[in-house]
């Protein structure tokens, strides 16, 4: 079975999870909202201080700060979402109000991993800059698509350690990078992931959509418009529940990389072949 194959597996499964309960959606919506609000704030504030002092250097700490601001917010949900997943899966509900404790309670933490997460992520960019003027941008693609993707792998278990074991940021990366090595070996190059099957149900019908409506706008404005709309709802909607499906499936990963578990009708099979080795 192809990887898009076992997407769709992956995701009818976590999808059992989250119908069983839907306080589970709303992690990944309100994490959008207070995202889209602190972007309008301090993007906003550093636009204006920009260009009122007619320099991009002024608006950089409102860009910085407010960076920093948003990969907090996407973590601390992140957090609360997998802390709400660990009963889920064990068939227990949960509430909204649940998680967020369970995140409040791990804020030091969170502030800490999401500071981590923004300088490592400028480092990247930072390479993959010097790299683009030294040797062009082939190379700076590869070497920072490698970047990330070694970063990706290392750190695939931080939030359900914060969430689960509470250990601060540099452990936890360890944690994480440990299981991962330990249970599928050091040659993992990828994993498993709904993203693809959530692609093909969400993302390309939205954009379908988006293009329907450009198309429509030429003879119907307000048809087009609206049309469009609905392409950029379908496709929002289906990025929010992408992240929540493969919150449930990492939670059930990590559970069986550390405990030897199969939660939530997954099998060993598919937790077993969530990485695939190195050819």
């Amino acid at each position: 079975m192809g990887r898009i194959g076992r997407g769709f597996e992956l995701a009818k499964i976590s999808w059992a999870v989250v119908r069983s309960d839907r306080s589970l959606l709303l992690f990944p919506v309100v994490a959008a909202v207070c995202a889209i609000v602190a972007a309008g704030v301090f993007f906003g504030a550093g636009a204006g201080v920009g260009s009122s002092a007619n320099s991009v250097w002024a608006a950089a700490p409102f860009v910085v700060v407010g960076l920093y601001v948003l990969i907090a917010i996407g973590q601390f949900c992140a957090v609360a979402l997998a802390a709400c997943v660990t009963k889920a899966l064990d068939g227990q509900e949960t509430t909204f109000s649940q998680g967020i404790a369970a995140a409040r309670g791990r804020t030091g933490v969170i502030l800490r991993w999401a500071g981590v997460q923004l300088v490592v992520g400028a480092l990247v960019a930072l390479l993959q800059a010097l790299l683009r003027q030294a040797a062009g941008n082939l190379v700076s693609s590869i070497v920072g698509g490698l970047a990330n993707v070694g970063w990706a792998i290392a750190t695939f278990f931080v939030v359900p350690v914060i969430a689960l074991e509470g250990l601060g940021p540099v452990d936890a990366i360890k944690r994480s990078a440990a299981v991962v090595r330990e249970r599928w070996g050091e040659g993992v190059v990828g994993s498993a992931t709904i993203g693809g099957a959530v692609f093909v149900l969400g993302i390309v019908p939205g954009i379908a959509l988006i293009v329907a409506g450009v198309a429509l706008a030429g003879s119907s404005a307000a048809a087009g418009v609206a049309v469009i709309a609905l392409g950029v709802i379908v496709i929002v909607l289906a990025s929010l529940l992408q992240v929540t499906l493969s919150a449930v499936f990492r939670v059930a990963l990590f559970r069986f990389a550390t405990g030897g578990e199969i939660a939530g009708h997954f099998s060993q099979q598919q937790l077993e072949g969530a990485f695939r080795s190195r050819r």
